[in-house]
């Protein structure tokens, strides 16, 4: 194995381009879309301010377009790495060039942090707000003496999971609903979920995952590997069939 390949796989990560903003360098920290994050160095005085030029605060609102949660979680990671925020930007600075590595990299991390944990928040909060209008659906068609909350279900492996909702039925088996939003830990969570419940394949309840926002093709593709996909438009149609209503 030669260090040639790994070089130049990591080419990209070297390049360093004189822009308005500062020399600009790629590097090797991931925001939630993937995309790399670019940082930014200019002369400061005797030294060198290193910035991200707002990726933090652009990736979050592409994602989360909540202003209050992205400035919180920005100003955390900025405490976390000791950096400040200048206009909306993550910002590190040092007296030398033999601190620029360092402040490169706090100042990526902090950057691809702050978006992720902005995502997260938001995604968590979105799935909240799904659960109860998931409720207020099913408690109107079932009854809500017949709609179990937080359910707690041992899988296959014996690993115990919390459904949000449980609607059992005396002549079918029972249906377990859980709400899913475009991100890759609810994905994640909800697939192994509904697949550990069905793997020993007795008394397997029908299974429903309701989404709202769109989901990424094969995050969708997965999920109804394990559980029928329910869009929380059509929640009401797919209660209906069940009941033997048309509609």
């Amino acid at each position: 194995m030669s260090c040639d390949v790994i070089k130049s796989a990591l080419s990209p990560f070297l390049e360093c381009s004189e822009t308005v903003d500062g020399c600009r360098v790629i590097t090797h920290c991931l925001y939630p879309s993937f995309d790399p994050v670019v940082v930014y160095v200019v002369r400061f005085g005797d030294g060198y301010r290193v910035h991200d030029g707002g990726g933090a605060d652009r990736a979050a609102w592409l994602h989360g377009r909540d202003e209050q949660l992205i400035r919180k979680m920005i100003g955390r990671q900025a405490a976390r790495f000791g950096l400040s925020v200048i206009n909306g930007a993550l910002t590190g600075d040092v007296p030398d060039a033999t601190w620029l590595l360092s402040a490169i990299l706090s100042v990526a991390n902090a950057s691809a942090a702050a978006a992720n944990a902005a995502l997260e928040r938001a995604a968590v909060a979105a799935e909240l707000d799904l659960v109860e209008r998931v409720f207020g659906v099913l408690r109107k068609r079932f009854g809500e003496e017949n709609v179990k909350r937080e359910v707690l279900v041992i899988g296959h492996s014996g690993k115990q999971y919390e459904f949000d909702f449980s609607i059992p039925r005396p002549d079918k088996p029972s249906i377990l609903i859980d709400t899913v939003v475009p991100h890759h830990a609810s994905i994640a969570h909800k697939y192994v979920a509904f697949a550990d419940v069905a793997a020993d394949g007795t008394q397997v309840p029908d299974r429903w995952a309701v989404y709202d926002k769109p989901l990424e093709s094969d995050d969708a593709s997965l999920m109804r590997q394990v559980a029928d996909l329910v869009p929380f438009a059509n929640l009401g149609r797919a209660i209906a069939a069940t009941q033997g209503q048309t509609r």
